[in-house]
């Protein structure tokens, strides 16, 4: 099979390469996957820098979510069956022509469902549901502010919190990108170029500012954020991809008797230090199974913004750096790459 593989770590312009490699034998309790797609994502370029929370094992294979048919089973697997369409949430190996996983690493598709949108659903929307569902307890009827509304996870923010019954308050960079976020279900989209988001919030609000923030951007827009705040208003962290953690002054939350809080879905894939999968195999079943619900009743409507071969791993990573696409970046696999 071909894939893409880090020998070191660096930009990936000098060190993701496409090689060819056996296909993997399952294990005990393992599938072998035959990828069909696999997600792009800002947090695979610093997975290769060598930058990222959770340095992958030299040499590897980039992409951590992908869907595809099951090729392949080990001894001990129930969850799944050769053939079934599955989602898959791996450690690495998603950009190649297949990828051996734990079998409770993958959730069933259904069969008609392009593997681009599973790829998408499995992270950048689970991410969504469970940071607005368990972690910050949306309600119907609450003010939604949501950065980075264009792209994959900002995206799946906006469309989750309507689903869920709030207003939702976009935030993009330009107009085409603020036109996709209303295109996605925003009741409200502000260029951050051309306003302070702060000022544009406090008008739509009456001066009462919003009950959440989703925040994937961090530096000085978490600090803004906080300042748009209504009282008893909640902070939602779930990346920095301006580059910058910010530093919040603990006065700020109490002015606003607010509350900041993060969400890392990696926790409950076991890539925390510790963890397992395993230990929290149903509370992932069931934000996936909210998503797919979701999905089901046409209440979210995922977007492949760009397509690229496998070829082409470089170049999907600096159109999704560039942010040159709405919605999710994804990899096709091929019959040349099998």
């Amino acid at each position: 099979m071909r894939a893409i593989v880090v020998h070191e770590f660096g930009n990936y312009n000098d060190v993701a390469k496409l090689e060819t490699l056996p296909i993997p034998e399952p294990g005990p309790g393992e599938i072998i996957v035959r990828n069909k797609s696999a997600g792009v994502s800002f947090a695979a370029s610093l997975n290769i820098a060598g930058k990222y929370q959770r340095k992958a094992p030299l040499p590897y294979i980039p992409a951590t979510e992908s869907a595809g048919i099951i090729h392949a089973v080990g001894e001990n697997v129930s969850r799944v069956a050769v053939g079934d369409h599955v989602m898959c949430s791996v450690s690495h190996g998603g950009a190649a022509g297949f990828c051996k996983i734990e079998d409770i690493a993958c959730h069933k598709i259904p069969k008609d469902m392009d593997f681009g949108v599973g790829a998408s659903l499995i992270t950048s929307y689970t991410t969504s549901y469970g940071a607005l569902t368990r972690r910050a307890n949306l309600q119907r009827g609450e003010t939604l502010l949501v950065h980075g509304a264009a792209g994959a996870v900002g995206m799946a923010a906006v469309e989750i919190g309507k689903a869920l019954g709030a207003t939702v308050i976009a935030v993009a960079g330009g107009k085409a990108h603020c036109e996709t976020a209303r295109r996605h279900g925003a009741d409200h989209a502000i260029d951050h170029r051309q306003s302070d988001f702060r000022d544009v919030v406090m008008d739509i609000t009456n001066g009462r500012g919003v009950d959440l923030v989703y925040d994937s951007i961090g530096g000085d827009v978490t600090i803004q954020s906080i300042r748009s705040l209504a009282w008893e208003g909640r902070l939602l962290t779930i990346g920095y991809a301006c580059g910058e953690i910010p530093k919040i002054a603990a006065n700020t939350l109490l002015l606003k008797n607010a509350s900041a809080m993060g969400f890392n879905l990696g926790h409950f894939f076991g890539w925390s230090p510790g963890g397992s999968r395993a230990q929290h195999i149903e509370t992932l079943d069931e934000m996936v199974a909210g998503v797919l619900d979701l999905y089901a009743k046409g209440l979210i409507k995922p977007e492949i913004g760009a397509r690229f071969t496998l070829s082409q791993f470089n170049e999907a990573l600096d159109a999704v750096i560039d942010r040159k696409v709405d919605g999710k970046c994804v990899i096709d696999i091929s019959e040349e790459d099998y």
